[in-house]
């Protein structure tokens, strides 16, 4: 397998995908977890980097093998060529780009159970929710008037690769109304204190929960039309939850009830 170096155009290519935002399918991780996620899920590869100096561990080289196999392209590079593209210094060696799964909004029509987060900003807080996401199997989520990307590293590594097997579309918030309104969903609007305890709704038709943006909630549309709104209850001072805390709440209880 060829050996490339820093000056090489696929080197130059990792580096591009991994420093803009000219390639808003794609995704860059050395994370270990989400490499088996990839490899697990049949991901489609586009390009792989793997350091040759490199004392992989049995288990660690065939994921790499099985990487490989799936991959459009492969190179071989040195350890301080390597070191060049590292996210963090307890990485696998092996860093690729992986093209994260497309899909429309007839893919998402039956579906009976979505989150939709509104113009969510911090990563951490993403990658939290699509790890309790798949803990749940919830069918899909919709990222409205999205501000944080999906491909982001940071969402990549915190949601553990989940982002990458969930599925997800990107709407506006006008076309992700319409979209839950014509196919029939229950909306249900995270609030600080209006509408109803989250423990008092049954969550049995087509669902579809709202959570909103760290600084100002959701948007003040969503309100214009009979949405339902569901709070949980606080007792402290503090008069909002973090939102992936919120979210989390939210859809287990959902996820509960929708089984009894």
């Amino acid at each position: 397998m060829e050996i490339i170096s820093k000056s090489n155009d696929k080197f130059k290519l990792m580096k591009e995908m991994i420093k803009t935002n000219r390639y808003p399918n794609i995704t860059v991780t050395d994370d270990l977890q989400v490499l088996k996620i990839a490899l697990d899920n049949n991901l489609k590869i586009k390009l792989l980097l793997f350091n040759y100096e490199e004392e992989y561990q049995e288990e660690t080289q065939k994921l790499l093998d099985g990487l490989i196999s799936i991959s459009d392209e492969a190179y071989q590079i040195s350890a301080s060529t390597y070191n060049l593209l590292k996210f963090k210094e307890n990485h696998a060696g092996i860093i690729c780009a992986i093209e994260m799964p497309e899909y429309t909004m007839d893919d998402f029509k039956n579906k009976e159970f979505l989150l939709v987060l509104d113009r969510l900003e911090i990563p951490g807080n993403i990658g939290t929710i699509y790890r309790t996401i798949e803990a749940i199997k919830i069918d899909g989520v919709i990222l409205v008037d999205q501000i944080s990307k999906l491909n982001n590293e940071k969402i990549t590594s915190s949601s553990r690769g989940c982002n990458l097997i969930i599925p997800t579309l990107s709407l506006s918030y006008d076309d992700a109304q319409k979209f839950l309104l014509d196919n029939n969903y229950d909306i249900y609007l995270g609030e600080p204190k209006l509408g109803l305890n989250y423990q008092e709704y049954d969550y049995k038709n087509k669902v579809a929960i709202v959570v909103g943006n760290e600084r100002f909630g959701i948007n003040n549309n969503w309100y214009n039309n009979k949405n339902k709104k569901v709070f949980i209850p606080m007792e402290g001072s503090i008069n909002s939850l973090n939102v992936g805390v919120a979210a989390s709440i939210l859809i287990y209880e959902a996820y509960m009830k929708r089984k009894a």
